[in-house]
């Protein structure tokens, strides 16, 4: 049969055959192949040798439908060729390479009957892989393109007015212009209710320069409605970096707009309630100053939140350190809002200095809300605060010698013996002071008692206590845990309170008893256990010092 081609066609012919691009395979009307030129093998997969011969039943075709599914026996071109008797017309048929990948063809074929009646199929195969993968890849960009709920458009830079050329369908959602409305149009047409805007400049630069941009644009829809549209505009390029097209990005962010303007009123409302107030009032969100009020600012002396928050992430960098007040561990915004919610409500103080460098105690209220958030309000406390002091000062203190009185005793070591280790305890009091009384006068009574304080206070140590007890007894709290300490201290007292000189009175002495606290022990059985020994220093002739253990 081959020679009967080569004698009906010639020799030439069949070698122009080899030579083609296009694959070239002859069937006998039984489908087996007489004749494959060396594209048909390359796009079968299968060397020439193993093609001659074969009939379209052979499982080594390997062909798939357009779905990628194996192709059925009766669909094989031959056999429809065959049985129709009409020629086949762009069948589209893959075949499978041996890595799994396919190749798809476009075939064509044609039934030849010979002048001895003898039918021939002639098949053409052409490799169309890069244009179905490119269509395939066309298909897939405007599916995906097409279900998204974001405006996409695509112009064409090289027509007069850079045109639209594509828009998908959340384009046309949005905007109401279907597809045939809005393509051909240059874009300008979605704001041609408000022509001049800020953010236009910005997008005639990027199209001049050929840049990306992003604006935000008021556009409006078919009907006249108003649509915020962010606007992301790049060019692209084709492989030899020619500007092929721009493709816009429309977000409708309106009811991002609107909820902006919903918070930026409710903002406006909370900064005006906030501002009504007297006091220092802000609002903490995870440790952060969101919100402050106007007196805030007068406080600190800066003309907003920024500004103060360029120097301080927290208002707790601006908490002075006294025994007055809070000071907290970490300068960290959720730290010391945790840690002065712990505290009881009569121990939330602050201290901060304002802008004029004027120290101001605040007490602190804070009312949670949700996420870590507070409302938090500093109520000046400043005047009270001193007025307190000033008063309880004054209860501490004895009015005629200055020093500490009983009750300071119990109202501090007392409340806080738990916390007291080591302590030495010296009981003082001064000899026949009633007689100096009952002599000299109780004026010259008060003047022994106020120099003899002072004596005693010039003789002990800072971090020693002395307190006025009664009369003209006075106690020493003395921070030391030695026996040896304690006889040191009491001694010096003791000479010390006899070298006073007051003209026109006896030289003045004093009997002292002391002891050391014990641990666990109560005070009061200590200062007994002083008192004790005090009465023994007097009953062994005054001016002078017992101790007991």
């Amino acid at each position: 049969m081959i020679q009967k081609l080569i004698n009906l066609y010639g020799a030439s012919f069949l070698a122009l055959l080899d030579h083609l691009n296009e694959g070239v395979i002859i069937h006998r009307c039984d489908t087996t192949v007489l004749y494959a030129n060396k594209a048909a093998s390359n796009l079968l997969g299968v060397e020439i040798n193993q093609l001659i011969g074969k009939n379209a039943d052979d499982r080594m075709w390997r062909m798939v439908d357009e779905n990628a599914e194996p192709l059925k026996n009766e669909d094989h071109p031959v056999k429809r060729l065959i049985t129709s008797n009409q020629n086949i017309v762009h069948q589209l048929i893959g075949i499978r390479q041996d890595d799994g990948t396919l190749k798809w063809c476009d075939v064509n074929g044609s039934l030849v009957i010979e002048e001895d009646d003898e039918k021939i199929v002639l098949l053409f195969l052409s490799d169309i892989t890069d244009q179905k993968t490119a269509y395939n890849e066309a298909a897939l960009f405007k599916h995906l393109v097409d279900i998204v709920d974001t405006g996409i458009t695509i112009t064409d830079p090289s027509l007069p007015d850079n045109p639209l050329i594509y828009v998908n369908r959340a384009f046309t959602e949005i905007t109401g212009y279907s597809f045939e409305e809005a393509v051909g149009r240059n874009c300008r047409f979605l704001r041609d209710l408000e022509p001049k805007q800020s953010g236009l400049p910005s997008v005639y630069e990027a199209l001049n320069n050929v840049q990306s941009c992003e604006v935000e644009l008021r556009n409006y829809t078919k009907e006249g409605k108003l649509f915020h549209n962010l606007l992301n505009i790049t060019p692209m390029f084709d492989n030899h970096g020619k500007l092929k097209y721009f493709i816009g990005v429309q977000h409708d962010i309106s009811r991002q707009k609107q909820h902006e303007e919903k918070l930026a009123e409710q903002a406006l409302y909370i900064q005006s309630i906030l501002d009504a107030q007297e006091n220092i009032v802000y609002v903490s969100e995870h440790g952060s100053i969101i919100y402050a009020n106007q007196p805030f600012f007068d406080f600190f002396a800066v003309p907003s939140l920024e500004e103060f928050l360029k120097h301080e992430s927290c208002i707790c960098g601006r908490f002075l350190q006294n025994d007055l007040s809070f000071t907290p561990s970490s300068l960290d915004g959720k730290v010391w809002i945790h840690e002065i919610l712990a505290l009881e409500k009569s121990k939330r103080i602050v201290a901060m200095k304002s802008s004029t460098q004027e120290k101001r105690f605040f007490s602190i209220s804070i009312k949670a809300l949700v996420s870590e958030r507070y409302i938090i309000t500093l109520n000046d406390i400043s005047q009270s605060l001193l007025r307190e002091l000033f008063l309880k000062n004054k209860a501490y203190h004895d009015p005629l010698t200055g020093v500490l009185n009983r009750q300071y005793f119990y109202d501090y070591y007392d409340e806080n013996r738990r916390n007291i280790v080591t302590m030495g305890i010296i009981m003082i009091d001064l000899d026949y002071f009633k007689k100096i009384n009952d002599v000299y006068g109780h004026s010259m009574g008060d003047e022994v008692l106020k120099r003899s304080a002072e004596a005693i206070q010039n003789s002990i140590r800072n971090d020693d206590t002395l307190i006025r007890w009664g009369g003209e007894e006075f106690i020493v709290l003395v921070n030391t845990a030695k026996n040896s300490q304690l006889i040191s201290v009491s001694e010096h007292i003791r000479r010390t309170v006899s070298e006073i000189v007051i003209e026109t009175i006896p030289p003045v002495t004093a009997s002292i008893g002391a002891t050391l606290l014990l641990e666990g022990e109560p005070f009061k059985t200590a200062i007994e256990r002083a008192d004790k020994a005090l009465y023994d220093a007097k009953a062994n002739g005054r001016n002078r010092i017992e101790i007991t253990l």
